[in-house]
């Protein structure tokens, strides 16, 4: 053995722990906040509980009353806004979308000259009636 090297070995101790710190990962200094997704807390039972409410209200057959009043006076100062919201709650789009069961594809290409070009098509009703036709 080299006389350095056996000096470094009678010098070696057990190396000691620093006060307050520990062995390990680290841990986080501040947490992180979290993004939530959805609906704030409580609001889905503040709907159920105005729901249930505006329901069991002796009055709201007169509130319908009322609506449907101004909605069919043609000198009535709301009379759209009563239409858009009672065809809202009649006849919802997304009801007839799903009836219908069409789709629409549009296409928009950019060329470098920064013009765009729009193709348009027809509306294909299904994959299924296509086939029979052909």
């Amino acid at each position: 053995m080299k006389p350095d090297t056996k000096a470094q070995i009678d010098s070696w101790t057990e190396p000691q722990p620093q006060k307050g710190k520990k062995a390990g990962r680290p841990r986080l200094r501040e947490k992180r906040p979290t993004v939530r997704v959805g609906r704030p807390a409580g609001q889905r039972a503040s709907q159920l509980e105005l729901q249930e409410f505006m329901y069991s209200h002796p009055k709201k057959k007169k509130v319908v009353e009322e609506m449907m009043r101004a909605a069919l006076d043609p000198e009535h100062k709301n009379q759209g806004i009563a239409w858009k919201l009672l065809m809202d709650r009649m006849l919802p789009i997304s009801g007839f979308e799903k009836l219908a069961g069409k789709s629409a594809i549009q296409i928009n290409i950019n060329t470098l000259d920064s013009s765009a070009v729009e193709i348009e098509g027809e509306t294909i009703e299904s994959v299924e009636e296509d086939a029979e036709t052909a």
